[in-house]
């Protein structure tokens, strides 16, 4: 079993971090909260709605819920505005004029107005992840998952994608981050949840959480990356 009994609840406005080590579950975890990963037991209930039901058309439940992955995943035969524009004007959330107009704004909110014509072949990685998330935020979702969003980057660029997150979550944008970035997960996040073998074996308010932890896996964990 990748997750075993792993239970919490997330409310609107939090940014809750979740940290572990490799293979321990964590991306599981967040891919199971829009039914990427499709649990064999359990619920998830996502505003009221139990998504792993049947009957739910989980794709117009995605609409809500924002993914930002670890590879970028933009189209390269789309340019850089069209990658933002395309999700929206597909499922009929906008017009071709309201999408644009969204993208424009999106492009000026992640400091990239001037990368709209090219392609995500001439990006930096910082740069690409900041469009994906552009282009995750284009659907006004209720809720933002991000996967290890600076696993794939290189030093120089990690701060550029961290900064953006920081301006999202000072915005009341609800996120569930799962990151290697400590720094991150202490000053941004609102609560932090330690994954190891599948379980949730701690959680906490980040003072709490990095100042002062109870398990002795989670111990073991932080004197290795702080």
């Amino acid at each position: 079993k990748v997750l075993n009994g792993i239970s919490t609840t997330i409310s609107q406005g939090e940014v809750v971090a979740i940290i572990g080590p490799s293979g321990c579950g964590k991306s599981t975890f967040l891919r199971s909260m829009n039914l990427l990963e499709k649990p064999t037991s359990g619920s998830i209930l996502f505003e009221g709605t139990d998504i792993t039901d049947s009957s739910v058309d989980i794709n117009k439940m995605r609409q809500k819920i924002g993914m930002v992955f670890q590879q970028f995943n933009l189209f390269p035969n789309h340019t850089v505005k069209g990658n933002i524009m395309l999700a929206p004007v597909q499922t009929g959330l906008m017009t071709k004029e309201e999408a644009s107009k969204r993208a424009d704004e999106l492009l000026v909110r992640v400091g990239l107005s001037d990368k709209a014509d090219v392609y995500p072949a001439m990006l930096s990685g910082g740069q690409k992840q900041r469009i994906a998330i552009a282009r995750a935020l284009a659907m006004n979702p209720d809720v933002m998952l991000f996967d290890e969003p600076t696993s794939a980057l290189d030093p120089e660029t990690i701060q550029e994608v961290l900064d953006v997150m920081i301006r999202l979550a000072k915005e009341n944008i609800t996120m569930v981050v799962v990151t290697h970035e400590m720094g991150f997960a202490r000053e941004v996040g609102t609560r932090v949840l330690f994954v190891d073998e599948g379980r949730i074996k701690e959680e906490n308010t980040p003072e709490e959480f990095f100042d002062h932890p109870k398990n002795a896996r989670l111990q073991e964990f932080l004197s290795k990356v702080i």
